[in-house]
């Protein structure tokens, strides 16, 4: 094994800082929360190099949640001289005497802990767990993750999001009221602060909308109150009617295509779908409505992971469509425009494709602006404003866990649903005013906006902040709505704009603190 070269990349005020971090840390794990493409890769790295040099570890070793990411990490690594075998398997022991270390997937590692223990027992092993919430995707993963690396010197856990849809904790997270703490922590408007993140732009779609369900047709607009399981419909209904996606992709495109005219002649956009198939249709609708071949990266693929590199660099290729290949951890920054096409709506998941779309790049004329189209489901809309006005705490997943699977996808109730009509229409643009510098502030004054849109935006968070309150503290709707009403002294419905924050304040602290059940 060669000795590693001196480090001479330059680290961000935010890496360094979480550097003096860990090296002052009396435990053995550390969480570092920064922003999706804040740069956690080369900050982990040179933890790595700050541990090998120093022979506090005499391995690396990174675990990740695919094996397109483990070619990224090894590839990463290498350029500062640690050299990392990608292609590690459970049937060998260990990586070859020449590698400083390897990376390996999580599933990888839970099919086999004793082979990983072993190893970790026999060499001082620093552990580098890239989006290690994924550790909780089984039952029985935490037990063998924990089996495994018990005995590593060091682990190093790495998280935009450390946190999940549903019940499953994750192994070496510290919990405070069921909430995970960071060691460190980086957010998102501390990196568009420091020019390391883009700001984004979220124009949302309205629509009319029809379909089939229970042997009735329903008919609704994202306005409407709907049940969960309609809501569900009502948003699925719309990605597979080309009368709405064909438009919202129209936009999406003219927006790419002007910023390739004006700002950056290699922009790419990203289409996030809800399953292969519809990824493929996607695509066909891609070339119809815009006359432009997009690339498609689906997990049947056996290309796919070669799909998506050969995107990242080729600069005339503008649409790529996938599933969930590059909702997480892969890097291609020329990605500007993308569109929310599936009907996932976990915050963890939202916020893990907005990560896509924010890595800064360098060269490029500022502000640097980024764009993700969107329908106007409440729930997304609730997510997009809530990064609008992002700080850096992390936010706990807060729509209930009942309503969905093990994966944090959406359960649609599929008994008889068809989908009939859609039609969309542009309806507004989330986030547009932080896309303005501070000079151009003055000068363009906010739009008006309605008392009914004020009404209706604070009766979506106020339902949201019921739902989860009710499932942290365990007391059902009505009597929160009723202890609600005796404190404001108005129903939801009736409420005014004053009200309405008052109860929203109220939710707020309880779901912070802890019902309190005092007036």
């Amino acid at each position: 094994m060669k000795p590693l070269p001196a480090w001479t990349a330059p680290l961000r005020d935010w890496q360094q800082r979480a550097l003096s971090a860990v090296c002052g840390n009396p435990s053995k794990d550390f969480l570092a929360m920064a922003t999706p493409a804040a740069g956690k890769t080369r900050f982990a790295l040179r933890v790595a190099h700050e541990f090998m040099t120093k022979q506090a570890a005499v391995r690396v070793l990174v675990v990740c949640p695919t094996n397109h990411l483990r070619t990224q990490w090894s590839e990463a690594a290498g350029k500062i001289g640690l050299q990392l075998d990608p292609t590690l398997t459970n049937d060998q022991p260990a990586e070859a005497s020449d590698y400083h270390g390897a990376v390996v997937t999580y599933q990888q590692v839970c099919l086999a802990p004793e082979i990983f223990q072993r190893v970790c027992k026999s060499k001082k092993t620093l552990l580098i767990f890239d989006e290690l919430h994924h550790a909780g995707d089984g039952k029985n993963w935490g037990k063998a993750l924990r089996s495994a690396f018990d005995p590593a010197v060091f682990r190093l856990i790495l998280s935009g999001t450390p946190f999940r849809s549903d019940n499953n904790p994750i192994p070496f997270i510290r919990y405070e009221h069921d909430e995970s703490r960071a060691d460190f922590a980086y957010g998102y408007t501390e990196a568009i602060r420091d020019n390391v993140c883009r700001p984004i732009v979220f124009p949302s779609y309205e629509g009319e909308l029809s379909w089939l369900s229970d042997g009735r047709e329903h008919q609704a607009t994202f306005q409407d109150g709907l049940t969960f399981n309609r809501q569900r419909e009502r948003l699925k209904t719309a990605l597979l009617q080309d009368t709405w996606l064909g438009p919202v992709i129209t936009d999406a495109h003219a927006q790419l295509t002007r910023l390739r005219k004006e700002e950056q002649s290699d922009a790419g956009g990203l289409i996030v779908c809800m399953d292969q198939d519809h990824a493929r249709w996607v695509a066909e609708l891609v070339a119809r409505v815009t006359g432009t071949k997009a690339e498609v990266a689906v997990s049947d693929d056996p290309d796919a992971s070669r799909t998506i590199e050969e995107f990242g660099t080729h600069k005339k290729q503008q649409w790529l469509v996938a599933v969930n290949m590059v909702s997480e951890g892969v890097d291609i920054p020329r990605l500007r425009v993308g569109v929310y096409g599936t009907n996932v709506i976990t915050e963890m998941y939202f916020r893990q494709v907005v990560g896509r779309f924010v890595r800064m790049q360098d060269g490029l004329p500022k502000p640097q602006r980024a764009w993700l189209y969107l329908p106007k489901d409440p729930v997304l809309v609730h997510y997009a404003k809530q990064i609008k006005a992002e700080r850096d705490h992390v936010l706990e997943e807060i729509t209930p866990a009942g309503q969905r699977d093990l994966f944090g996808r959406v359960t649609v109730s599929t008994n008889e649903y068809v989908p009939l009509m859609a039609v969309a229409r542009m309806d507004s643009l989330i986030g547009e005013d932080e896309t303005r510098s501070e000079g151009d502030a003055a000068a363009v004054q906010e739009p008006a906006v309605s008392l009914y849109e004020q009404k209706q935006d604070l009766r979506d968070l106020h339902r949201l902040l019921v739902s989860a309150v009710s499932r942290t503290s365990g007391i059902d709707h009505r009597r929160l709505n009723a202890e609600l009403i005796a404190r404001t002294g108005s129903r939801v419905d009736q409420a005014t704009v004053e009200q309405l924050k008052k109860r929203i304040q109220l939710l707020e602290k309880w779901k912070e603190r802890g019902y309190d059940g005092k007036r």
